[in-house]
């Protein structure tokens, strides 16, 4: 059936679904209708902004009548913000969506029939669970600095932030008290197109579990004269600030890493504690974002490798360490292989802050520190793999492949990668043996999973 829908058409569409993406689905006449705001159960008005052969794309103009899964959102700025997206679905609602996304991808993608998806594992605490937000300065039309968040879909605008309900309350104090300190110092906002000014970004890094932060301030080069008094006032209104950091990024790249660090006060780094180790974080290295979420992930890695004490387990895309030291008491030795040099710098001071000492980390990418594997005939009966987005490379699953592995544990944050990559694993010589998705950012789509594959 020809389905006549044009760019700019107004339609009435019933919401039926959720996208793994943060899209709403609807369907008219077969024609599915990926739609920007609504969530299922919802009757709306859209406009249809984008029309291909298969699909349209739509935005919300009016909801005529309400979902029962809808709640209110607490956040003022919830629609113009690009963060919280589902805050106004049921949370209970966003973990079943979150399980479903996994199952489709899996059986959509993997081709595997009924896959063995558990349902997600939620949050304790959905509010104020990040550990790390990053703002950004910006000039409003009036020339006048704004320090905040971006509009959704909008990097190059920022709007003022009044308070965010995902790091904490210590934390939008710090952004409003640099705010203020900014505006009373006269500090210029750096402005890309020119290439001048002086402010960046922002950065709050916080132990949940040890009580310190860290201040970044991401500037444009040149002298920072105000950075004795900004780093002396910063700890004297917030006593669990224990670094503030000055970090140069003089590059045309509106990123907020710096190519050359300055100390205004304190360390140089904060510490936290994940289970019964303590873990280095420092102004650019990553970390879990969700600490408390991400002490229930690692023991699930745990409880799916089984390990008996005499094994010899590889950790591929390791980070900075923390589930290599996760392992290492259950294990004989684990070895970790990282390709940036400053997360296996940080992974080997993590070894020796918590006294370990059957923890090995290479420096490499993984592709190739397997082919020397391969080469060496190499024998390990367990690896964890937890690699970007994208997935494994190609080279990774083949490498695997020959070196056979009794079991891998797939950490993954994509479920579409990870049913691609899982499919080429269990065609012939394994056997997907369980999954679970675990709720690591609530009120985002997004959507952690550990899967376990056996050889057969």
């Amino acid at each position: 059936m020809t389905v006549n829908v044009s760019k700019k058409d107004i339609l009435e569409l019933e919401i039926i679904d959720l996208a793994f993406g943060g899209s709403s689905v609807a369907k008219v006449n077969g024609l599915v209708i990926l739609v920007r705001g609504g969530i299922p159960g919802d009757v709306v008005k859209a406009e249809i902004t984008k029309k291909k052969s298969n699909f349209a794309e739509a935005k919300v103009l009016q909801i005529i009548k309400e979902s029962e899964l809808r709640t209110k959102p607490i956040c003022s700025h919830f629609g113009l913000c690009g963060g919280c997206s589902w805050q106004d679905l049921k949370y209970e609602e966003q973990l079943r969506f979150k399980t479903k996304h996994v199952k489709d991808s899996l059986a959509r993608i993997g081709n595997f029939t009924d896959p063995p998806v558990q349902d997600a594992l939620g949050c304790e605490n959905v509010f104020y669970y990040r550990n790390k937000m990053e703002y950004t300065f910006l000039p409003d039309p009036d020339n006048k600095l704004v320090l905040g968040l971006h509009p959704r879909g909008r990097y190059d605008q920022v709007f003022d932030l009044k308070e965010c309900f995902l790091q904490s309350q210590t934390a939008n104090q710090i952004a409003d008290f640099v705010r203020q300190f900014a505006k009373d110092k006269n500090l210029p906002v750096y402005i890309q197109k020119s290439q001048s000014g002086l402010l960046r970004f922002l950065v709050i890094k916080e132990g949940k579990n040890t009580d310190m932060a860290m201040v970044n301030l991401v500037t444009y080069k040149g002298a920072f004269p105000e950075g004795e008094e900004f780093s002396r006032k910063l700890c004297s209104n917030f006593p669990s600030i224990k670094s503030v950091v000055r970090n140069i990024n003089s590059k045309i790249a509106n990123i907020a890493l710096g190519e050359e660090e300055e100390l205004l006060g304190g360390e140089r780094i904060i510490t936290e504690r994940l289970g019964n180790f303590t873990f280095e974080i420092s102004s650019n290295s990553f970390f879990q974002t969700n600490p408390k979420q991400a002490e229930r992930l690692y023991q699930i890695v745990m409880n799916m490798a089984g390990l008996e004490g005499n094994e010899e387990v590889l950790d591929l895309y390791c980070g900075n360490g923390t589930i290599s030291i996760f392992l290492s008491p259950a294990a004989e030795r684990v070895i970790g292989v990282e390709s940036v040099e400053e997360s296996v710098q940080n992974a080997k001071r993590n070894v020796e802050l918590n006294n370990i000492g059957n923890c090995e980390f290479i420096w490499g990418e993984a592709k190739e520190i397997l082919k020397g594997f391969e080469n060496e005939k190499k024998c390990f009966p367990v690896v964890v793999v937890d690699p970007p987005r994208a997935g494994l490379h190609k080279d990774v699953i083949k490498s695997l492949l020959n070196l056979l592995p009794q079991k891998i544990i797939y950490v993954s944050c994509n479920p579409t990668t990870l049913a691609r990559d899982l499919q080429i694993f269990c065609e012939k010589e394994y056997k997907l043996e369980n999954v679970q998705p675990v709720d690591m950012f609530p009120h985002t789509y997004h959507i952690e999973s550990v899967a376990k594959i056996l050889k057969q």
